[in-house]
């Protein structure tokens, strides 16, 4: 059983069922997709309405020769794009210069459309989807082997952030304490994101910003050249700190992030229409070099963006695959 609907879980999903294994993916969200988020603008009162915006990841890269080939049949298919090599660099004042990187993907309909393929591409014999379905317990029977809220599983993929892994195993039990101390080892940091609708397009042409030294924000994404559309839409991500002081309420920090859009970028008009979108576990600090944790005592194992020496989209991937691979050996030796 996979728990988790992200690119992670998908990987792992993927494996299990190429190997002929029955596996059950559920997921809470209503789509799949985890935090490769993406909202679809309705009612903005401008001409991008139906316009997908990614809240979550803003890209990906591929490094690793099999993601490689997955992104690579991607864009094939028209569900990914190569977008940029070079963002800009700016502090408070404003822009400083770019710099260049590795190639970043993006998706005409969003990263949540890639993990939405991945799941279409699932067979439909012995895959059981299980979406807007949510966990509310592990534990292990007296049989010894994990149950999903009482249901038996053969094993369990726990494909999520650490937090929320830690509210799912049953408390208590020193059986679980190894998956437990797995989780402890990584921070997880908060983020609230900042979608901004314009008439026009009022700022200097560029892809995306690292923004250094700002009080407020971090990044910001012109999400009209990342689609590939040109659409006047912006998507700001506000700096850890000042997204934690902000989580019960993140509506009342867009005024300061708006503030530091325009100053960085020097945009010389106001947004039509905005909304802001609070990720409490948004990225990992730091991550595991291992690829994944599996416990073959208690059958229950965690893959993400935490593990495979990440936090990158193509790190969570990797780590669904290799959990998937040694779920599979599990499962068949018995």
């Amino acid at each position: 059983m996979v728990v988790g609907g992200g690119i992670a879980g998908a990987a792992c999903a993927t494996e299990l069922a190429r190997a002929g294994v029955p596996v059950r993916l559920s997921d809470r969200g209503r789509r799949w997709g985890g935090r490769l988020a993406v909202r679809t603008l309705r009612d903005t009162g401008t001409p991008y309405d139906g316009h997908a915006v990614d809240l979550g990841a803003s890209y990906l890269t591929a490094h690793d020769p099999d993601f490689r080939a997955l992104v690579d049949g991607w864009v094939d298919r028209g569900l990914a794009r190569a977008w940029t090599e070079t963002f800009a660099v700016a502090g408070p004042e404003g822009l400083r210069g770019t710099t260049t990187g590795p190639l970043r993907y993006s998706a005409p309909h969003g990263l949540r459309s890639l993990v939405e393929a991945m799941v279409g591409d699932l067979p439909e014999d012995g895959v059981t989807l299980c979406p807007h379905h949510e966990v509310g317990a592990v534990r292990l029977g007296d049989d010894g082997l994990p149950r999903v809220d009482d249901e038996p599983a053969a094993a369990v993929a726990l494909c999520m952030p650490d937090p929320q892994v830690r509210r799912l195993i049953e408390p208590g039990n020193p059986a679980f304490r190894p998956t437990r101390r797995a989780t402890e080892g990584v921070l997880w940091e908060p983020v609230i994101a900042l979608v901004a609708v314009y008439a026009e397009r009022c700022w200097p042409e560029l892809d995306g910003v690292f923004v250094n030294d700002d009080p407020v924000v971090t990044w910001i994404a012109d999400d009209g050249r990342r689609r590939g559309d040109d659409a006047a839409v912006l998507v700001a991500h506000a700096d850890p700190v000042a997204s934690a002081r902000y989580l019960r309420e993140p509506e009342t920090i867009a005024p300061a992030m708006l503030a530091s859009i325009r100053r960085v970028l020097g945009a010389t008009a106001d947004p039509e229409w905005i909304e802001v979108k609070r990720w409490t576990y948004a990225r990992p600090v730091t991550a595991w070099p291992e690829p994944y944790h599996l416990d073959p005592d208690t059958r229950v194992a965690l893959a993400g963006d935490g593990w495979h020496a990440g936090p990158r989209v193509e790190c969570a991937w990797l780590s669904g695959r290799d959990l998937g691979r040694a779920l599979v050996d599990l499962v068949r030796a018995g």
